[in-house]
């Protein structure tokens, strides 16, 4: 009997180890995710579409692909974990692992990423702004090298359609501009020099009641802001001046925590940030559009496409702001100069025809 026994011992032994090994071997490498940014959902639409989209994909392309792979994602927005101008900070640190960074609050840590805001009066197309932003992150070292010096990897980039003046006068012409009080925000604080007009430093979420209360006349936004925030109240005429798109966030990733990734899901991250960023670029155009429409809606509303001609003396009465911006760039040790030819020379090759070539002069 004890002879049978033994064998029989061993077998079930046996079943029960191959078993406890075939389960091992097929459970899903984990990866815990927390994806942070300051700003709340609603707020800002390419950081809404990082729930509704980015995520999505990523689990998407992870199934296409067949990865034995599981992400936990934990998504903390609305500066619950980190307050709007602390993201690249905080995915640096590892208190995110992706963050969403508005690159605006950064002109001189991400200094290459503010090249749109020096070179207005280019191109009111949200997506060729987007295509032309990545062929500079993948033609130009120092972009990498730039998030290198922050520990961070960038995974995508969104924009905001064309900035454009909402006032409480009529603007028909660029003279009409004199003696006139104007907020806006950052680096377009640099779009009125040379116009007569008084820049007003200010944020989007203060011009409404400054303009009812007189601080100002008016004040340079994107008007797919024109839904959510009821600008055209306040200042009911909207002169597209075509400022311009302006490139403005990033999607970034902690770099240390990338590198513990699999290649394939490398891939997969930076794939569907691209593609996150390219279809917020669609959002924010047709969202500008929408909100320009909108405008004729509210009382006096009105809507002014302003002349050519008028856009170009506007451009000829400014310095050439992209010069001094590309000097500074440079003394600061990256290629400001190198970038500013690379960025209109691709806006011009994609047929964008701006009022100003800040590049040659």
């Amino acid at each position: 009997m004890k002879s049978n026994a033994l064998p029989a011992a061993f077998a079930a032994a046996t079943v029960v180890i191959i078993s406890t090994l075939s389960a091992s071997a097929q459970a899903p490498r984990e990866f815990n995710v927390t994806v942070a940014a300051g700003q709340a959902t609603r707020a800002m639409r390419p950081l809404e579409m990082v729930g509704q989209t980015f995520i999505p994909d990523v689990e998407k392309r992870i199934k296409a692909a067949g990865l034995n792979i599981k992400i936990n994602w934990k998504e903390a927005y609305a500066g619950s974990l980190l307050k709007p101008t602390f993201v690249l900070e905080g995915v640096k640190d590892g208190i995110a692992d992706i963050g969403f960074e508005p690159t605006i609050f950064h002109p001189d840590k991400l200094p290459l990423e503010n090249i749109t805001f020096a070179t207005p009066f280019v191109t009111s197309d949200v997506g060729l702004v987007g295509r032309v932003m990545n062929t500079l992150h993948r033609t130009v070292p120092e972009y990498t090298t730039m998030y290198d010096r922050f520990n961070v990897v960038r995974l995508g980039g969104a924009s905001y359609d064309s900035y454009e003046m909402f006032t409480t006068f009529p603007v028909r012409k660029f003279e009409d501009m004199k003696g006139r009080k104007i907020a806006t925000a950052g680096a377009a604080l640099q779009w009125i020099r040379g116009t007569g007009a008084t820049p007003v430093s200010s944020n989007m979420m203060e011009y409404y009641n400054s303009t009812k209360t007189g601080v100002v006349e008016g004040f340079i936004i994107f008007p797919s802001a024109v839904q959510g925030l009821k600008y055209p109240e306040a200042a009911p005429y909207l002169t597209q001046v075509g400022f311009g798109a302006q490139y403005a966030a990033a999607l970034i990733v902690n770099k240390a925590t990338f590198n513990k990734y699999p290649p394939e899901l490398q891939k997969i991250l930076r794939d569907a940030g691209e593609a996150w960023g390219a279809a917020a670029d669609t959002e924010m155009l047709n969202a500008g559009e929408a909100g320009a429409k909108a405008v004729p809606g509210f009382p006096k509303g009105e809507v002014f496409a302003f002349p050519p001609e008028e856009r170009a003396k506007w451009a000829q009465a400014m310095p050439n702001i992209a010069k001094e911006w590309a000097q500074r760039v440079d003394q600061g040790g990256l290629p400001g100069g190198k970038v500013l030819t690379i960025y209109m020379d691709e806006m011009r090759k994609a047929g964008a025809r701006p009022a100003r070539d800040w590049d040659k002069e």
